[in-house]
């Protein structure tokens, strides 16, 4: 029994030491790359299909990273809102070391996106981890401020880049 014992802690300390967990807390700068054009659907939902957005965002460690997401929102005709009440899509996020992760992100109403990891390359390759975006500021222009907060484990050797 006591051997079984052993074996299972030995092998649950070499996996956590393989593992890092980072913190996301950054701010960062959302600006759309194309015109929206809504689609009517036919059913009183109109869709604004394929948009590109950027964030440049700047952690409170310093670190940068450039955010490329691409999605669809959806929304009512005679919705008298500015956004949309639904989006879901997926981002491609690169640090400053060039490594990159991708998320899926959903949103259910204008403001908050909730995002889940879903790996990337170098220190991200079996990264896992989640959080949400929260648009602080929204300008005319469709640009906006976002608050990012999550956490995104690495399992990948201590989150040595490849």
């Amino acid at each position: 029994m006591w051997n079984l014992v052993v074996i299972f802690v030995a092998l649950f300390a070499a996996s956590a030491a393989r593992s890092q967990v980072i913190d996301v807390d950054s701010r960062g700068h959302y600006a759309p790359l194309n015109e929206i054009d809504w689609l009517d659907l036919g059913n009183g939902d109109e869709a604004y299909p394929g948009y590109r957005r950027h964030i440049a965002a700047i952690g409170k460690d310093g670190r940068a990273e450039s955010h490329w997401c691409y999605g669809t929102n959806i929304r009512k005709i005679e919705s008298d809102k500015p956004g949309f009440e639904f989006a879901a899509g997926y981002c491609t996020i690169f640090d400053e070391e060039g490594d990159a992760y991708w998320t899926w992100f959903e949103v259910d109403g204008l403001g908050s996106f909730v995002w889940t990891v879903m790996g990337g390359t170098g220190k991200y390759k079996e990264a896992k981890g989640s959080g949400v975006s929260t648009a602080e500021k929204t300008m005319p222009d469709g640009t906006a401020v976002f608050v990012i907060n999550g956490k995104i484990e690495l399992s990948n050797d201590g989150g040595e880049s490849e």
